[in-house]
């Protein structure tokens, strides 16, 4: 059979006040940790870029999954479970979630969301769902110079 997959992609918009943030995708792993992130620049540039020290240049920004992706050459179940699990956590309804032998798999891994879900990263690099059904109020406040 397959080899257990350890390791999950998410591929996420950054929320900003005014124009669409940029893309970011976290790897995540077996504990919903993340392990690598990159920001993608806007298509015309091409360009991609590693972040370091990411907890730290990413403290205080919010992002809403876009899409979740997988390696269709393992067994994703549990890593799936665990994501599912999370967002179940938040109120979160996924229905229609394809067999792992599926190539449904490839291209909706979770299968279908109810809800935009947003996420921030907390200090350890975990993340931290938020749902509409939760009902989370973002508050802006000015920086002090």
């Amino acid at each position: 059979m397959y080899r257990k997959a350890s390791e999950i992609l998410i591929s996420s918009y950054q929320i900003t006040r005014s124009d669409p943030g940029d893309t970011f995708e976290f790897i995540l792993n077996d504990h919903l940790q993340v392990m690598d992130c990159i920001r993608l620049e806007p298509a015309s540039h091409g360009v991609i870029q590693s972040m370091k020290d990411a907890m730290r240049k990413l403290d205080g920004m919010l992002f809403e999954l876009h899409h979740v992706r997988v390696n269709p050459t393992l067994d994703n179940s549990h890593i799936i479970g665990l994501l599912t699990t999370a967002l179940y956590q938040i109120g979160v309804r996924v229905s229609n979630q394809p067999a792992q032998t599926s190539m449904a798999v490839c291209f909706k891994p979770l299968g279908e969301i109810s809800d935009n879900v947003r996420f921030y990263l907390n200090k350890e690099g975990k993340l931290v769902f938020l749902s509409p059904t939760t009902r989370p109020r973002l508050v802006y406040s000015k920086p002090t110079n």
